[in-house]
């Protein structure tokens, strides 16, 4: 028989017992006529608001109690020895009449205490308080209770704090861990926590880095991405650092959906169970980041340059593109969630801090970072670029050296450069002062060459040289390298005034020789102008398709540079423009009179003066040296035929004459000055005077590039224009 056993039959039968309490939570808060003050033994209401217990059962007869002199005999006594096996909760009224000595209410009443009474809203004050009443009703309604009839009827009216006492005696015997945990909830056990990794680690990638002492006592664990729950002792809780550990949390984009208390040794647990998982259990996050691994590592062993992630709406899959040797080639298609997951997951656990612009992967917006990633014993650094699209977005990532402890600097005579223009790179590293500007192409190695001048400054060792990037890219250990993040919603002049602000700032900072990594606006450039001219060495990119371009783009564009500045024997050094170019396989290219058409060998004889003997075409079929299995053009075709890169190049150092030109906006008659300078022919190493399309020339002849490359991706053969060397003559 339990408590509502009078109006069970009333009930639905799919209501439990805790929802016919929670029937009663009006009883316990509001001013009803279900709540008012139970009468005591005064006739005049109580002040407290507790159900009476009505005896139910036969009495049964209980074992007295002796209690000490003068202490009195409380309810909860009365019920330990008493006859009471199951009672009733009924709400007394206002208008009702006294309880009998008996403690039992008229009989014309118990209809009216067994309805149910109303939910109380969620607004009212005393909402929390009645739903904790409710509970501890609940659990002593479950106990047994005997008591002795006799004694109970014998005694005065109940009192309602002897009622109080008598519940909270059963409650506490069956609920007192509910006292305990008063605020955060607790957690009793590790097991008891599901999550997928743990986020306050050691390692200088872990989500949240927290001293050894604090993994003690606290502990950040991922349940889902950007969701956490904490773990901490009830003393690390009220300390300063746990709160800032959860703020670094919040930082970072990682929202902590619940706080829980615990001991030391759940928390240890806690720890010690996310290191022992099966090896076969992943978590979502670590299977994310392991596609993303899987992607670079392959990248890294085919030697590409770039990977592209292209996601088009059109499209169920996502290409994963390779660039090897300056090609494109498909390495795979991935599907659309699997990539989505990747991307976040690197973005938000692997990026290196302050490089990035925004704290999670977004698609929809343009966003720059650094990633540092150890790849078979390689330290790699990814230089990512995103961006969105008409119907999807792309992902690229530059694949740069990140070895700061021992870098490796692809030197100048590395890069197929030829002994006139290693020369002149070798005289710029002996200048006190003005700029040298590398142009080119997106990814013709403007970095490579700026990095590789800069170490090989002239006594580098007693120079304080900086370097300034957006971001920067390779480890330059030997200077001081400044890095700036760009927000994904910050415009152009934002960035261009922060920049500005960084070049200001290291112009107090006593530089001997400075790296610009891109000159974009006329506030750059003005600043680069007056650092040149005041005595630093000033190295920078800019884009532009030719030399005579660079010069040109300095003084007018977006830059509109002074002319007679530019035009100051003092600022400019040297310009260049480069271009990589695929080396053929040495094993497998073809003859070119085999595959070349005769009028196209012919031009190249008679325009050019070459001897097409030597020149040598790709094959596309490959060999076992060269075809790299996995890699494919759109068309399904093995990518093969090329066995690395190398670099075309005109390089100038401007004279006098040159100089002229220039302050005059002469631009074809500066251009004349530079390329009457020429000496030999295109066949000759020497490259004075020489454009980048000769230098090109010049490998092909040698056998060591495809002349159709120079057709196809540079200008055609019959459009090319060839100036007289310095005495007048044509090389034909």
């Amino acid at each position: 028989m339990s408590m509502f056993s009078g109006i069970e039959k009333d009930e639905p039968s799919s209501r439990g017992l805790l929802g016919r309490f929670r029937a009663l939570r009006t009883g316990f808060t509001e001013e009803s006529p279900s709540s008012m003050p139970i009468a005591g033994a005064s006739g005049k209401p109580d002040t407290q608001r507790e159900p009476v217990l009505k005896a139910k059962t036969k009495p049964v007869k209980a074992e007295p109690v002796d209690l000490p002199p003068g202490q009195p005999m409380t309810l909860g006594m009365r019920l330990r020895m008493g006859d009471v096996s199951d009672v009733d909760a009924v709400d007394a009224h206002d208008d009702e009449p006294v309880i009998d000595d008996a403690g039992a209410l008229p009989r014309d009443h118990t209809a009216q205490a067994q309805q149910p009474l109303a939910e109380a809203p969620v607004s009212e004050p005393g909402f929390v308080e009645s739903r904790v009443h409710a509970k501890r009703v609940e659990t002593a309604a479950e106990v047994t209770v005997e008591t002795n009839h006799t004694q109970m009827s014998d005694s005065a009216p109940v009192e309602a704090d002897e009622v109080h006492e008598a519940r909270a005696q059963a409650n506490i015997a069956e609920r007192a861990p509910d006292f305990a945990a008063r605020g955060l909830p607790e957690l009793a056990a590790a097991d008891a926590l599901t999550f997928k990794r743990i986020l306050s680690e050691r390692g200088p990638d872990a989500a949240l880095r927290i001293n050894d002492a604090a993994r003690r006592e606290f502990i950040a664990v991922e349940i889902q991405a950007g969701m956490s729950i904490v773990v901490t002792t009830r003393s690390f809780h009220e300390s300063a650092l746990y709160a800032t550990y959860v703020m670094d949390l919040e930082h970072a984009d990682i929202k902590v959906h619940e706080e829980l208390l615990a001991s030391a040794e759940v928390i240890a647990a806690i720890y010690a169970t996310d290191r022992n998982r099966s090896a076969a259990i992943v978590p979502e996050s670590s299977r994310a980041i392991g596609t993303f691994r899987d992607v670079i590592e392959a990248a890294h062993s085919y030697g590409a340059s770039d990977v592209h992630w292209e996601d088009r709406d059109f499209s169920s899959d996502v290409e994963v593109r390779f660039r090897v040797d300056g090609d494109l080639y498909t390495f795979r298609k991935l599907s659309k969630e699997m990539v989505r997951k990747s991307l976040a997951a690197a973005y938000q656990d692997l990026v290196q801090r302050n490089t990035n612009s925004g704290e999670t992967f977004q698609p929809t917006a343009p966003q720059s970072a650094m990633i540092p990633l150890v790849v078979s014993a390689d330290l790699l650094n990814l230089r990512w670029q995103s961006s969105p699209l008409v119907g999807g977005y792309d992902v690229a990532l530059r694949m740069l050296d990140g070895n700061f402890k021992n870098p490796k600097v692809l030197l100048p005579e590395e890069m197929g450069l030829e002994a006139s223009q290693l020369a002149i790179i070798a005289a710029l590293g002996r200048v006190s002062g003005g700029a040298t500007f590398v142009t080119g192409e997106t990814g013709s190695a403007k970095s490579t060459l700026l990095r590789a001048m800069s170490f090989l400054k002239d006594a580098r060792d007693l120079r304080k040289q900086f370097a300034v990037s957006e971001p920067s890219e390779y480890p330059m250990p030997w200077l001081s390298d400044i890095s700036i993040t760009r927000r994904p919603d910050e415009t152009d002049d934002e960035a261009s005034r922060k920049y500005a602000e960084v070049i200001r700032t290291l112009m107090r900072m006593d530089p001997c020789d400075v790296t610009v990594n891109e000159i974009r606006d006329h506030v750059v450039a003005a600043l680069v102008v007056e650092l040149a001219l005041t005595g630093h060495p000033i190295r920078s990119s800019l884009h532009a398709d030719s030399l005579i371009g660079a010069v040109m783009r300095l003084v007018g564009g977006r830059l509109q540079l002074p002319v007679d500045e530019v035009a100051s024997e003092k600022f400019l050094n040297a310009v260049s423009n480069q271009k990589l170019i695929p080396l053929l396989c040495p094993n497998c290219k073809l003859p070119a009179e085999q595959v070349m058409p005769k009028s196209q060998l012919e031009l190249l004889r008679s325009k050019f003066g070459l001897d097409t003997r030597e020149m040598a075409c790709r094959n596309f079929d490959g060999c076992e040296h060269c075809r790299r299995k996995g890699l494919f053009t759109r068309a399904g075709k093995v990518a093969a035929g090329a066995k690395g890169q190398t670099l075309a190049m005109e390089i100038y150092r401007p004279t006098p004459e040159f100089l002229d030109r220039v302050l005059e906006r002469d631009w074809r008659g500066a251009e004349k000055v530079w390329r009457n300078e020429r000496r030999t022919g295109f066949e000759d190493p020497d490259m004075t005077g020489k454009t980048i399309y000769e230098h090109a020339l010049y490998k092909a002849s040698q056998g060591i590039i495809d002349p159709r490359f120079i057709d196809e991706s540079m200008r055609t053969f019959e459009s090319y224009r060839v100036f007289p060397d310095y005495a007048g003559a044509m090389p034909s």
